[in-house]
């Protein structure tokens, strides 16, 4: 998963830079949300040693993340962005005199594209409202460890990784400080999931469960806008005498 970062931040990287050089760059940004993750669907607690079948699962985490926009076509654009956000879940069950504690330390990295409509031309100079839709790529890796007291089975911590693909919606508002700053107060709903394998009992045989990542998500960022102050159509016509 290290490794993953490593080249997704690179890959993200080289890609603005290449944007900035060969198309319209409107802006870059660095961030925090906090994602809330909410359903009554099957979640990470139910594939560990206690799981529960029914009942209502929140489960939130700040996500820092940095983003990218480009111009398409007058109001449009296509936005990127990456996160990262981090959640541990643990249960406990008792079977005769042995109590069986699992735990899964858990990391989602949430590869953003999609488009967005800016309406900076219908409200203050100051001020940008936008709405957006797109696609997540959610790449999962779950650390799992057991621990069994009153006899022999502990498990050093085992790490799975897996990917799937989500979708979102978005809606923001956008101030500026200045002619190149802005602070944008984004307001997101992520949908998606990725399947899971595991074992209700100890000598059960191995089942598959599709875990929800859908909820809402709010953030807060500070953006260098590359559009402020320069206008290609309103540039002096060269004249010849």
């Amino acid at each position: 998963m290290n490794k993953s970062i490593a080249f997704l931040l690179l890959a993200f990287g080289l890609f603005t830079y290449g944007a900035q050089a060969q198309i319209k760059l409107n802006n870059v940004g660095v961030g925090v949300s906090y994602w809330n993750r909410s359903y009554s669907d099957a979640n990470e607690k139910y594939v560990l040693i206690s799981s529960e079948a029914d009942g209502d699962f929140t489960k939130g985490g700040v996500m820092p993340f940095i983003s990218a926009e480009l111009n398409l076509y007058r109001s449009f654009s296509l936005d990127g962005r990456v996160g990262l956000w981090t959640g541990d879940f643990s249960s406990e069950g008792r079977f005769g005199d042995l109590t069986i504690s699992e735990s899964i330390d858990q990391t989602l990295i949430p590869l953003s594209l999609g488009l967005t409509y800016n309406f900076n031309e219908i409200l203050r100079d100051d001020f940008n409202f936008l709405v957006g839709v797109g696609v997540n790529r959610y790449f999962v890796q779950n650390k799992v460890s057991r621990t069994i007291e009153g006899g022999a089975g502990s498990e050093a911590s085992e790490t799975f990784s897996g990917n799937n693909y989500g979708a979102y919606l978005k809606a923001g508002l956008e101030y500026m400080l200045s002619d190149s700053f802005g602070l944008l107060l984004e307001g997101r709903y992520n949908t998606g999931f990725y399947t899971q394998s595991f074992r209700t009992s100890l000598d059960s045989e191995l089942e598959s469960e599709q875990i929800s990542v859908r909820g809402f998500e709010i953030g807060l960022s500070l953006r260098y806008s590359f559009l402020k102050g320069t206008d290609d159509d309103d540039e002096a016509p060269v004249e010849f005498e």
